[in-house]
């Protein structure tokens, strides 16, 4: 009993506890959680921002400003170059820096590549010689019109260019500029006093050429060897004997056609000469150079003092020939080896090849003299004409005679 009472007297002295009231938000309102952005514009300028922009504008339109200045030479002085170049590095790190994401690696590269566009041309003006200016370029050879040409570049107003050799001047000449650089073009014959090279190679004349501009700067280069070699010093030919073959009923005779003719000029040894058997000891000396240049080649076929054919006249430009053939018409070739002259008809063999025939000039049994004769055409030295003389002995009067052209 007393337990109820005791239960009783503890519920009636209990006191309610206080409710917590919570206050929904109005069904037409709603709170949406703050964005990131927001927070990043609290902080730094978004992008697209006319700040930013015009600061990178701006830093770029100085690096040009500072390179206009390095590339006159620094004439605002080397501090007021750098400045306006740290000028606007300056607005390029700073743009790089208001980026939500700060990259060292593209500052790194902007920065680089604006002092290399500002500075540049400065580094490069204190780097090369102040004399720098002039230029002596393009040496070359006008084939067509046998001409050594070359430009000088530079800014002044005129330059004089001699052309010498051994310390001779042996042209000289004067020209203004026009736009920064002048051409001159000299005429081969008014100074060559001989190959640059003999026949191995070797440097034998060196030709330079010197230029003097109106303020003092001078430069002087040496013409390429090669271009010099236009005098034919050297020549010489070689025969092959043609036979054809004839059969009636049963027996065969063969019978001497005639003889293909070749020819090399240029430049070799003199001791040189024709070999038994119709060769040539050129046809296995490698110490061998051709000449460019222009000049014309022709054979004459001699018997003691008569003579007994000549060939077409070969004109060579160059090394290119062309002449005209009595059986087949113009022809072309080349100079720089051994070249088969034109005959009076054709290899019986192959129909193709010209050779001179028999008929056309042997009259006996005897020694044969084949001339080459080499004229000179532009160069009036002691060398203009150039002739050498190839002897063998021809023994056909006897079909089947023992004959191998042996020297005479």
């Amino acid at each position: 009993m007393s337990g109820l009472l005791d239960k009783a007297t503890a519920a009636k002295d209990a006191k309610p506890a206080k409710s917590t009231k919570v206050e929904s938000a109005p069904a037409d309102k709603k709170i949406s959680p703050p964005s990131s952005q927001g927070l990043m514009a609290a902080s730094s300028p978004a992008p697209g921002n006319p700040v930013t922009d015009y600061l990178q504008i701006a830093g770029w339109v100085i690096i040009v400003l500072a390179g206009v200045l390095s590339l006159r030479g620094g004439e605002m002085g080397p501090l007021i170059v750098s400045v306006v170049a740290l000028i606007g590095v300056g607005c390029l790190v700073q743009y790089e820096r208001m980026k939500p994401e700060l990259s060292t690696i593209k500052i790194g590269v902007s920065v680089a590549v604006a002092l290399i566009v500002a500075l540049g041309p400065l580094a490069a003006i204190a780097i090369i010689p102040s004399d720098s200016s002039m230029a002596l370029t393009q040496i070359e050879v006008n084939q067509e019109t046998d001409e050594i040409t070359f430009f000088v570049r530079g800014s002044f107003d005129s330059s004089k260019a001699t052309i010498s050799l051994d310390g001779e001047e042996l042209w000289t000449g004067t020209k203004s500029l026009n736009n920064d650089f002048a051409k001159f073009r000299v005429p081969i014959s008014e100074f060559f006093e001989g190959n640059s090279q003999n026949n191995f190679g070797d440097t034998i004349n060196e030709y330079v050429i010197s230029v003097e501009a109106n303020n003092g700067q001078t430069e002087s280069r040496t013409i390429t060897p090669g271009f010099l070699n236009r005098e034919v010093l050297e020549s010489g030919s070689k025969i092959t004997m043609v036979t054809k073959t004839s059969t009636s009923g049963t027996s065969t005779q063969t019978e001497v056609d005639g003889i293909l003719v070749e020819s090399i000029v240029g430049l070799f040894g003199a001791s040189e000469s024709a070999e038994d058997g119709g060769d040539h000891s050129m046809s296995t000396v490698s110490n061998y150079l051709p000449v460019f240049s222009d000049y014309t080649i022709q054979l004459k076929v001699m018997k003691d003092s008569s003579q007994k054919w000549q060939s077409p006249v070969i004109s060579v430009d160059g090394t290119s020939a062309e002449w005209v053939s009595e059986v087949s018409g113009s022809q072309v070739g080349f100079s720089d080896r051994w070249l088969a002259i034109p005959g009076t008809g054709y290899d019986p063999n192959t129909g193709v090849v010209e050779i001179l025939e028999r008929e056309d000039f042997f009259d006996d049994d005897g020694c044969y003299t084949f001339q080459v004769i080499v004229t000179n055409e532009y160069y009036g030295g002691s060398t203009a004409v150039h002739m050498s003389s190839s002897s063998w002995e021809l023994n056909w009067e006897n079909p089947g005679a023992n004959d191998n052209m042996p020297t005479c």
